[in-house]
């Protein structure tokens, strides 16, 4: 791994631009200003950028810490066009199958090409063929109505339903509309609250454009990103974290780091928890109390549980498919549990020493981040929950492993400062998607928001394209 940290004797008083943190999208908004001239300053608390796209090492197994695959990353898709745009070049590996679903009653491959998807839906509930038919082509003009800067039809139709409640429109048939559902955990809300328009803009993405693995492991992409961002005269400061930003008036003046350093900017991106930004970093009575209500009283998506697995080259993995394993064939419950379970070595074997293997599994979880009291005894009973599940997919997986290793939601609220250690900035419901989230804008003239806190919401590629437009609306101010 580079060291991408700035001399201090480097820094300067002033610069451009100063964006608060090495989140995917601080990182993307940052290169496009460096891009085009701006003196940029990018402020990270952790040793390496990246946010949630990062990786890290045990005994030789390269761990994705929290991101396991990257949609939109084809040439003409939102991720393609902006490292092309950036001239940025990242080896790819594209995974077909897409995904694969898993509940106690049935399981589908979802292939990379969503005509072949479609096509197989269609033999799989022939009394939905017409239905199939008519939903994949309004869920493509909602997707593409997403990318438009006006109030497009399609939104305003689609603003307040649930994705249930989009598929009880079309369908009827119970296993089919679970089927559509059962990558819900990539955004992290069920069916019954999530957010129609945000389904579809996370669903349509992976279909249309493909899941990719940037080869090396997501720390790649978030090194080769920074790289660049050097390359274009950019400056970064890891290991460090804004102590106080210091606003007069309405605009934002500089911000002190912990270590006392104190810098100006003409402009700031703030990439962290708008919680951290309006009440902890900048002084609360100088903030609109409108404004500050409504992050107050927005609500986080969930957490996660992360199990790291490296294990030894005797055990055969080819029976597990990437995908979601539900535990549960009722939607309707909020509290089924589910498996995401990947196995990195198929695709990158590079990823593990000798032959060896990593399975990485993120498990939902049912405990609220308020009512756990003691974190280790959770992170034990959450390790032993997900190993036993997993025996029952590849029995004695308990005799092959080497090494071990786990996150909890206090793990990665330690690393990102996100509230309740939030996997998606906040929850993507029908009341915090579209013109409900947080705009880029600010009470601050000068200050923008950028990442999953705001549009279009989580994810890598909505994250690219959230920093992508900031530093156009920076650019063109």
């Amino acid at each position: 791994m580079s060291n991408f940290s700035l001399n201090k004797s480097e820094l300067k008083s002033k610069y451009d631009v100063i964006v608060l943190g090495a989140g995917v999208a601080g990182l993307i908004c940052g290169t496009f200003l460096a891009k085009h001239g701006k003196k940029v300053l990018i402020i990270e608390r952790h040793s390496i950028p990246g946010g949630y796209c990062t990786s890290f090492k045990r005994k030789g197994f390269i761990f994705d810490a929290a991101v396991h695959h990257i949609g939109g990353c084809g040439k003409w898709s939102v991720v393609g066009r902006c490292l092309k745009e950036l001239d940025i070049s990242i080896n790819f590996q594209q995974l077909d199958p897409m995904d694969s679903i898993h509940y106690p009653s049935f399981s589908i491959d979802v292939p990379a090409e969503i005509d072949d998807y479609v096509d197989l839906l269609m033999k799989r509930f022939p009394s939905e063929r017409e239905q199939l038919s008519l939903f994949f082509k309004e869920f493509t003009r909602l997707y593409r109505a997403t990318f438009s800067t006006e109030r497009h039809e399609m939104l305003i139709k689609y603003q307040n339903l649930t994705y249930k409640e989009m598929l009880d429109n079309f369908f009827t048939d119970e296993q089919l509309k679970m089927t559509l559902s059962a990558q819900w955990g990539y955004i992290g809300s069920p069916p019954h609250e999530v957010s129609a328009i945000g389904m579809c803009q996370m669903l349509v993405n992976y279909l249309k454009d493909g899941a990719y693995f940037p080869v090396g492991g997501t720390q790649n992409f978030s090194d080769t990103i920074t790289q660049k961002f050097i390359d274009y005269g950019g400056h970064i400061m890891l290991s460090s974290s804004a102590e106080k930003v210091l606003t007069e008036d309405s605009i934002i003046k500089g911000v002190t780091t912990q270590k006392g350093e104190k810098i100006s900017a003409d402009t700031f991106v703030s990439n962290i928890d708008p919680k951290q930004t309006f009440f902890r970093l900048i002084d609360k009575n100088t903030v609109d109390d409108s404004f500050l209500s409504k992050v107050e009283n927005m609500k986080e998506s969930v957490s996660f549980f992360l199990l790291y697995l490296g294990l030894d080259d005797k055990i055969d993995l080819k029976c597990l498919k990437r995908g979601f394993y539900h535990t549960s064939n009722n939607l309707n419950f909020s509290g089924s549990d589910w498996f995401y379970i990947s196995v990195p070595t198929e695709v990158d074997s590079s990823l593990a020493p000798d032959n060896k293997q990593i399975i990485s599994v993120v498990a939902s979880s049912r405990d609220d981040y308020d009512d756990i009291d003691d974190w280790a005894v959770y992170k034990n009973k959450m390790k032993e929950h997900t190993i036993n599940y997993l025996e029952n997919l590849v029995p004695d997986i308990q005799n092959h492993i080497e090494v071990i290793d786990a996150a909890t939601p206090k793990t990665l609220h330690r690393y990102t400062l996100n509230s309740k250690g939030a996997a998606y900035g906040w929850a993507v419901t029908v009341g915090q998607t579209g013109p409900n989230r947080l705009p880029h804008t600010t009470p601050f003239k000068n200050l923008f928001l950028a990442g999953h806190w705001t549009n279009p919401g989580p994810g890598i590629c909505a994250v690219v394209s959230s920093g992508w437009r900031v530093a156009n609306m920076i650019l063109n101010k």
